[in-house]
């Protein structure tokens, strides 16, 4: 009796859990809905909103997005982004009007101010490269978001730049607001939505899972700038901590589950001066379950291997005579 109820535990964490995800119904063809570049490298596809949200999908695992929602159409994106608290505010992407719909918390949205065209050819030395530049206008913020890929690469480099933005209808920039920094996502590891937390360094995200059986296969948030605080939990209590303004350092390796991922930078003023942090996100390995590897056979042992699947053949073709 133990062993069928663990089976059908196993089943049900299998099956695609995000159908019976809470998600905000889409709203199609609103005038809010982001717009969106797409940088159409290999392995990865990067969809980027002029509100700093982003899709990604991946040849290495195909078949789905890596964040939450996966099924977005092309040129859609999902549950993840850049967010600033400044005060009791947090602003981040306006998932609300997002037409793939969204299973996140709501936030006071960017102001878009531009999004480029992609540039670049791929490679090393002239990656593919985006520029978002959004507002957070009641608190005279600005964030520029530089995205650049290198075909080959698993992961995205992304740089941030704080600055103050002038305040509505002023053409100097004022003040110099106080405010933490977060890059958070809603992942969707290979083709689950369950998964681990997972550390690398000064990386944080998920380790994929099927049947909550751990895979080859990380989505991870870091760069050149360490954050200050992390979350790789519960796709709801990162949501939580970043509405909170505040990520509580925890990385739930143990715990299969709907999984998330948040990095923040703390106390961050940008005064007369910008703030620039080196960040990005990478999407390594591949769905398949750890230390499954298959050891490569030397010429001598194909050989044998053969010999022996030949002489198999024999016996099995002579026991098949003496029957007939």
């Amino acid at each position: 009796m133990k062993r069928i109820l663990v089976a059908i535990a196993c089943l049900a964490l299998a099956s695609p859990a995000w159908a019976e995800k809470p998600r905000r119904v889409p709203v199609q063809n609103s005038p809010l809905a982001p717009v969106v570049t797409t940088i159409s490298g290999s392995p990865l596809t990067i969809a980027i909103g002029d509100d700093t949200s982003m899709q990604v999908t991946n040849t290495n695992v195909p078949g789905t997005g890596q964040f939450y929602p996966p099924d977005c159409a092309p040129g859609q994106t999902a549950d993840s982004g850049v967010f600033a608290s400044v005060g009791a505010t947090v602003y981040g992407p306006d998932f609300n009007n997002h037409p793939c719909g969204s299973a996140s918390n709501s936030y006071t949205p960017w102001t878009p101010v531009s999004l480029s065209a992609v540039t670049g050819t791929g490679t090393s030395g002239d990656p593919f490269t985006v520029v978002v530049v959004a507002d957070a206008a009641a608190a005279q913020l600005r964030v520029t978001e530089t995205i650049t890929y290198v075909n080959g690469n698993p992961g995205a480099a992304i740089s941030l730049q704080f600055s103050n933005a002038p305040p509505p209808g002023v053409s100097s920039p004022g003040g110099g607001a106080t405010f933490n920094a977060f890059l958070a996502g809603d992942l969707f590891l290979a083709d689950s939505d369950s998964g681990f937390g997972a550390q690398v360094g000064t990386q944080y995200g998920g380790r994929g899972a099927s049947a909550c059986a751990p895979l080859n296969y990380t989505i991870l948030l870091g760069g050149t700038t360490p954050p200050t605080n992390w979350s790789a939990t519960g796709y709801g209590t990162v949501w939580d901590e970043v509405s909170a303004a505040g990520l509580n350092d925890a990385v739930d390796s143990s715990i299969c589950q709907d999984n998330g991922a948040a990095i923040e930078w703390a106390g961050l003023n940008v005064g007369g001066t910008p703030v620039v942090i080196g960040t990005g996100v990478s999407f390594s390995g591949t769905a398949t379950p750890v230390g499954a590897a298959v050891p490569a056979l030397s010429g001598k042992a194909l050989a044998a291997l053969v010999l022996l699947l030949a002489g198999v053949g024999n016996v099995l073709a002579k026991r098949t005579s003496l029957g007939a």
